[in-house]
């Protein structure tokens, strides 16, 4: 069975902010650059759960994962929510140096 989960980070550090980029983008879609809408099943949810733990520095970093219930499959999935404003995340980001 599948459930859907909101999952959304703060970390610290770049380097872990990096891997727990990759990590959660390999288990969800980008709503947000720090929030991912997943779809799991149970075990690759403790599996996901596992990998967050190894990763994080539990006194600097935070993680949410928020079951949001049962979903029919991960194709059809649509997140309940509402977008205001821009709909796409920027694929790359620019830095300006002054």
């Amino acid at each position: 069975m599948l459930r859907a989960y909101l999952l959304s980070y703060d970390i610290a550090d770049k380097k872990r902010l990096r891997e727990m980029h990759k990590l959660a983008k390999a288990h969800g879609r980008p709503l947000q650059y720090s929030v991912f809408a997943c779809t799991l099943r149970r075990e690759d949810r403790v599996r996901l759960a596992g990998r967050i733990e190894a990763l994080i520095d539990r006194a600097k970093d935070r993680v949410v994962l928020l079951d949001l219930g049962t979903v029919a499959d991960r194709e059809s999935w649509i997140p309940p929510m509402e977008i205001f404003g821009r709909q796409e995340i920027p694929r790359g980001r620019n830095a300006v140096v002054v």
